[in-house]
């Protein structure tokens, strides 16, 4: 049987609706209809209208997407689920280059711990992330001192986006709380690789040696230093991540040296995988193979490494051309 729509989710839908054809077509002006929707108790309409105000560049409604926000920050969870409004607020106000460090400290410290099967989760841990983003985006002065605390939150989402954050400013102080954050460790690797690309890009030649000492650790630290050397494409990243490849075993840290190398898409590291693939045993080769997946749409290399496959005269390694590369 088809569920009835009951006068409450009428409403709702109408209002979803009539924000959308706003973003879709919108009057001559918009402002007075998205301050309205701004102002709606549900958390949800407002996170919608505030994409279609960022959408549409309306810097004039600044200060009703803060006031939004600061309502939302102090109403029940049940008003704005997942923290989806707040997200789209501050996601609308760093489109409009906003400065409103009032918002981005609140979001900060907000935890909104919601129901779930087992333990309640706090759905605000990505709300946390973006805001401190936000307050090194306006070049707040007291943002390092705001947002380092971060690195040691509940939730490991909240501390990656914390070290990503931390990355992105040029103060000395941030290298060094991410080498101690590093040095203290982290049960997750993704946190970990995060401190790892933060450092990489805030003080590259003075943190390079820590991250490649990572490698060596033989867990999965090991992989996210690997892919944090890969993706900063620096030429001493290379040398380290073939070090590290000639002692490594068979393992999931091996394949994890190889993403690395996949990541830097220089010209030696894919020399070096392709040496790999006409060379090495089978099992790293078919790694290295799947690991230049990565470059299938290079027309250029994907010959090459068709090449290599083609000469080598492996079954194992054909199969596994097919599977990534296409037929």
């Amino acid at each position: 049987m088809a569920s009835r729509r009951t006068p409450a989710t009428s409403a709702f839908d109408d209002k979803l609706a009539r924000i959308r054809a706003l973003a879709d077509a919108p009057p001559a002006s918009p402002v007075p209809d998205l301050r309205r929707f701004l102002a709606d108790p549900a958390g949800y309409l407002v996170g919608e209208a505030a994409k279609v105000a960022a959408a549409l560049e309306l810097r004039e409604l600044i200060p009703d997407l803060a006031a939004a926000f600061l309502r939302l920050i102090d109403a029940p969870a049940t008003s704005d689920k997942g923290c989806h409004g707040k997200k789209r607020l501050v996601e609308a106000l760093l489109q409009l280059d906003a400065d409103t460090p009032e918002v981005y400290l609140a979001g900060l410290r907000c935890v909104q711990r919601e129901g779930a099967f087992g333990e309640p989760i706090d759905t605000a841990a990505p709300l946390r992330g973006l805001c401190a983003h936000a307050l090194f985006h306006i070049s707040h002065r007291d943002a390092v001192v705001e947002v380092a605390p971060l690195l040691m939150d509940r939730e490991p989402e909240a501390r990656s986006e914390a070290a990503a954050a931390l990355g992105t400013s040029d103060e000395e102080a941030c290298g060094a709380l991410l080498h101690l954050k590093v040095l203290a460790g982290d049960k997750e690797p993704d946190v970990l690789g995060a401190c790892y690309k933060a450092l990489l890009r805030l003080a590259p030649r003075r943190y390079l040696p820590l991250v490649g000492e990572a490698l060596g650790s033989g867990d999965a630290a090991a992989e996210a230093a690997a892919i944090a050397l890969g993706e900063s494409r620096l030429p001493e990243a290379v040398p380290l991540l073939q070090r590290a490849l000639a002692t490594a075993g068979a393992s999931r840290h091996d394949e994890g040296l190889l993403l690395g190398l996949a990541l830097h898409r220089s010209d030696e590291a894919s020399a070096h995988l392709l040496s790999l693939i006409e060379q090495a045993p089978e099992a790293r080769a078919a790694a290295a193979l799947n690991a230049l997946a990565l470059h299938r749409h290079d027309d250029r290399l994907a010959a090459r490494v068709r090449a290599a496959v083609a000469a080598r005269g492996s079954k194992r390694l054909q199969r596994v051309l097919e599977d990534r590369f296409g037929a």
